[in-house]
């Protein structure tokens, strides 16, 4: 599995053999030198807003109803994170609160896939001490807000 990427993905947290092998089909080994930055390529997967802004005031930000293999294969990664207890898996449930279901699935789905990005285009390991946001330093940011 770490042959097709040369990183092993595996180790982020929802993406299992089948999902790597479907990835591997779809994207190709040198998916990085097709899109420029990370925000281009969640931008093909459909997991990026469709930001309508009119008079400087935002008036949409659906998404767009194109279908993408990739994008829906990074939403079920994201179905699957949100169960965990990972910090994505915490991250999910943040979404979820706040956004409800559907957002939440999206917002993880771009968060995996920027990960897996970013992984493959630095061929450096998954450390989810990176990710990780501890939860007093959430409150004290909560409560500084308000």
């Amino acid at each position: 599995m770490v042959k097709i990427f040369e990183v092993n993905l595996m180790r982020v947290p929802g993406i299992s053999q089948g999902s790597l092998l479907k990835l591997g089909s779809e994207l190709g080994h040198d998916f990085t030198e097709k899109f420029d930055t990370y925000k281009k390529f969640c931008r093909w997967e459909n997991l990026a807003p469709n930001n309508k802004i009119t008079g400087g005031k935002l008036t949409s930000s659906r998404l767009p109803k194109r279908k993408n293999p990739v994008g829906q294969l990074f939403r079920e990664i994201a179905v699957s994170v949100g169960a965990s207890k990972t910090p994505l898996g915490d991250y999910h449930r943040r979404m979820r609160s706040r956004k409800g279901p559907m957002g939440a699935i999206v917002a993880t789905a771009n968060k995996v896939s920027k990960i897996v990005y970013m992984i493959v285009k630095n061929q450096v390991e998954y450390d989810e001490k990176l990710i990780n946001m501890n939860e007093p330093v959430l409150l004290m940011r909560k409560l500084r807000n308000k």
